[in-house]
């Protein structure tokens, strides 16, 4: 996603990390005034090992700039948006100012303890591990991140939360008519949302994934989309159909002159590492 200098902008989870790279538009996001603020964003989103091993590369982002939205797993709309064009998701960010917030940021996630390194090319600054790294990933564990703060930079703070836990889901198979059913196993607390995005590639094109409908769920194992909603995605000319779902969990914690917000992400089918 591409952050431009407009007097009103909006960070939704595209563009955040292309891991992480699950929500759009107003999917599952919350408001803010059009300022100028001190930004930090943390995603932490489950990848799997030919293995079959959970694993995961945390990163960081922080910056000033004009953010009016950011996801948000407690908006849970029980709905879906019209079909639209699939976009892969994208890093780069314009249109801000990047902050130091330290030489590296410790990470605790679950029994784990490691730094997320500073990194700057270019203007633009991030935090992670080094290139093809990787640190296990347990679903549900606790995290904590401690950003030691710069001067002219990003302010200390920490931030505690959960990762995403793990889930299954029902196969999803185009129905001519009705209602398509969903089922999935349901989160075990009330802090997390499902996001999916029914992604498909129609006649006469290349045969890639250029249009997607995408909706959000409240996470209680059970929803389903009306005929109205996914019938472009079922129908039987397209060249591909392909079937994305998301657990999102986010945690937003106040600053001094801004915000700091946690995404963490466990998706179906896992990318792989």
């Amino acid at each position: 996603m591409n952050l431009t200098r407009q007097k009103s902008r909006r960070l939704s989870v595209l563009g955040i990390a292309a891991a992480t790279a699950l929500v759009a538009s107003c999917d599952t996001t919350v408001s803010f005034r059009p300022d100028e603020l001190l930004w930090g964003f943390v995603t932490v989103a489950a990848q799997k090992t030919t293995a079959g091993d959970l694993r995961t590369a945390p990163s960081a982002v922080f910056f000033r700039g004009a953010v009016t939205t950011v996801p948000s797993a407690g908006v849970r709309p029980d709905s879906c948006f019209p079909a639209q064009d699939y976009v892969p998701p994208t890093n780069n960010f314009t249109g801000v100012t990047y902050l130091d917030a330290g030489a590296s940021l410790g990470l605790t996630l679950g029994t784990n303890t490691t730094e997320l390194a500073r990194s700057s090319s270019g203007g633009v600054t991030t935090y992670g591990l080094a290139s093809g790294t990787t640190i296990p990933y347990r679903p549900g564990d606790s995290i904590v991140v401690r950003v030691p703060g710069a001067n002219g930079g990003y302010p200390t703070t920490e931030v505690r939360a959960k990762t995403a836990d793990a889930f299954t889901m029902q196969t999803v198979t185009p129905q001519n008519v009705g209602y398509l059913q969903l089922r999935w196993t349901p989160a075990p607390d009330t802090n997390s949302a499902i996001v999916l995005q029914l992604q498909f590639a129609p006649a006469g094109g290349s045969g890639a994934i250029t249009r997607e409908i995408r909706c959000a769920f409240r996470d209680d194992g059970v929803d389903s989309v009306a005929l109205t909603q996914y019938q472009l995605w079922g129908v039987a000319t397209n060249l591909k159909r392909e079937v994305v779902a998301t657990r999102l969990r986010t945690l937003l914690r106040n600053v001094n002159g801004g915000a700091m917000q946690f995404i963490s992400t466990y998706q179906i089918p896992t990318p792989s590492q």
